[in-house]
């Protein structure tokens, strides 16, 4: 937090620092006490400091902007409606932060309209379960450390639906036995932890790379853990950012094409095959720890796995 404070007002855009000490003082306090994850706080900047630098080249000062001002520029922004609809949450958001620090007597960006927005499948692709075995088989190795962890820690992000952030997470201590089963202990975005029972698959994947990696007794150990040059376990936690390069570099050598893979690929993999095989949206939605099953909705991809048999019955 003390290297956050100087960066992000190292990054005050110049209306806002014509606005006084104090307006920029609640500007920090808002991007420090408020937004507390780290994602959200580096996307919103974005937002705030893109719609302040738009109204800065139209003369705008930060007492001088009106909802008029901020429906034109929602209005021009021809991203698309999720991003234009974030961006707007953003400003109303810090315009709220300062009407409540009585820095503004209202807040500009409150009766604006976000641009409608109706999603009924999310954009992350997804494997079929024959080419996610496709995959994990391609990884094997039992000679090879780094190999087994990434089999594993794909294994998990299957066969949990859990995002990346978790996965990497994860000490030793947190896969542990729970009576007669295996539990992975998960701690989710917004602070949530979750406990999932381990698929007989993902406790292979994991036993097979734990034996390997001699790290069992390592409890706050992490238990994914990136290489040295040797591929030998360094002790240091595998990052979020380079478990999507190991992502993306399975899937060639397995010859997937890259681009079209993702660590998320493996949550929607996971919920639409659970989904395929009988099992409940309420559920999933549990699994995966959303707030709405809405949102799991959008990983469901049932309804895109068109067998290739139905498509030659298109004889022309």
């Amino acid at each position: 937090m003390s290297d956050l404070i100087p960066q992000l007002r190292r990054t005050v855009p110049a209306l806002l620092d014509d606005a006084g000490e104090d307006a920029v003082q609640r500007v920090l306090e808002f991007f420090t006490a408020e937004i507390r994850n780290q994602n959200t706080r580096e996307a919103y900047a974005r937002a705030v400091r893109q719609f302040f630098d738009w109204a800065e080249r139209r003369g705008l000062t930060l007492e001088t902007i009106e909802p008029m001002h901020v429906a034109a520029y929602v209005e021009a922004d021809d991203r698309s409606a999720s991003t234009v609809k974030q961006h707007l949450s953003a400003i109303r958001r810090l315009f709220d932060w300062l009407v409540t620090r009585q820095v503004l007597s209202s807040n500009p960006a409150a009766p604006v309209r976000p641009p409608k927005l109706v999603v009924e499948e999310g954009k992350t692709p997804v494997f079929t379960a024959e080419e996610t075995r496709e995959l994990l088989d391609s990884i094997v190795d039992r000679q090879d450390v780094g190999r087994l962890r990434d089999r594993a820690l794909i294994g998990v992000m299957v066969f949990t639906f859990a995002r990346v952030s978790a996965v990497a997470g994860l000490d030793v201590q947190d896969y542990y036995r729970a009576g007669h089963r295996w539990t992975l202990h998960l701690q989710e975005k917004g602070g949530k932890r979750r406990d999932v029972p381990v698929h007989h698959k993902a406790k292979e994947y994991l036993d097979d790379y734990l034996d390997a990696a001699e790290i069992r007794d390592e409890k706050n150990a992490p238990l994914f853990q990136s290489l040295d040059r040797s591929r030998e376990l360094t002790g240091n936690r595998l990052e979020s950012d380079s478990v999507l390069q190991m992502v993306k570099r399975r899937a060639e050598d397995a010859g997937f094409d890259p681009d079209q893979v993702c660590c998320h690929t493996f949550r929607g993999t996971g919920i639409t095959t659970y989904l395929e095989n009988g099992g409940k949206l309420e559920t999933a939605q549990h699994i995966a720890g959303h707030a709405s099953a809405t949102t799991t909705k959008l990983y469901d991809r049932r309804n895109r796995n068109i067998e290739q048999e139905e498509i030659e019955r298109i004889r022309i």
